[in-house]
């Protein structure tokens, strides 16, 4: 009995093991997925499955609105009040926006608008943070009416310095150029110190435009400004004229709200 017993102990274990059912089950055959995250991005064969349809929506291909005041405020322009906006919103996906902005100026005590401008543009992004922008400006105000057609650039520089750059033609006025940028310096979670300059530079004269070649209506600016909630921060500030029909040497104290939803 001891025997058998040290002779079952030294028996091979694959032995006593019953030998595996190597046919009763097959192999799962695992496939590569064809349905690509970078397809939402540079494009997919069409008819596009519904799982591409769903992660594109989801990132990137979703309408969107965005409206901001980056301006409302009030200063005083040669012993007069003037009250300015400078407002602009976008209706659209990552890729494809409809942009509306519009500026200007009104007179509080003599109930007359100045000079109004209207812009209308089709946005596509062409590189992370930056976009091109093509459409139609209107102007009212002034001497005369003009529509210009729009050619521009908005994004964000490097150091986070806000662009935009655009070209404005017409047969009246010719050719037209500026530049807008700002920079937002954050002092506290709540205060922000924001230096900005524009610069608007005539390649021709239109005098019933009242409108003359080289620099004209460019300024430079500081405001400071105090966020009570992200969408709702009043400001103060100045402003100096360093180019068009206005006196060089001209300092403006501002006060207004940035709004934003």
């Amino acid at each position: 009995m001891m025997r058998l017993c040290f002779a079952l102990a030294l028996m091979p274990v694959s032995v006593l093991a019953a030998e595996p059912d190597h046919t009763a089950h097959t192999a799962a055959v695992v496939t590569a997925p064809h349905d690509h995250a970078a397809m939402t991005t540079y494009g997919a064969p069409q008819p596009a499955s519904p799982s591409i349809q769903l992660v594109a929506h989801d990132h990137g291909g979703m309408v969107n609105h965005f409206l901001m005041a980056e301006r409302f405020e009030r200063q005083q322009r040669d012993g007069n009040d003037v009250d300015v906006w400078d407002t602009q919103g976008w209706l659209g996906s990552d890729y494809h926006k409809l942009w509306l902005k519009t500026e200007g100026s009104w007179q509080p005590n003599s109930g007359k608008a100045g000079d109004v401008e209207v812009q209308l543009l089709y946005s596509r992004a062409v590189a992370p943070f930056w976009d091109l922008q093509a459409g139609i400006r209107h102007d009212e105000g002034g001497n005369a009416s003009r529509d210009y057609v729009v050619f521009g650039m908005q994004g964000l520089a490097p150091y986070w310095f806000e662009v935009d750059a655009a070209a404005f033609v017409n047969e009246e006025s010719g050719l037209q150029l500026r530049l807008d940028a700002d920079y937002d310096l954050r002092l506290t979670q709540k205060l922000f110190l924001q230096p900005r300059l524009q610069l608007n530079h005539a390649f021709d004269d239109d005098k019933a435009g009242g409108i003359d070649q080289g620099m004209r209506d460019s300024n430079v600016a500081l405001r400071l400004r105090y966020e009570v909630i992200r969408e709702f921060a009043p400001y103060v500030g100045v402003e100096r004229d360093i180019g068009g029909h206005r006196q060089p040497d001209e300092l403006r104290v501002v006060a207004g709200i940035r709004v934003w939803y």
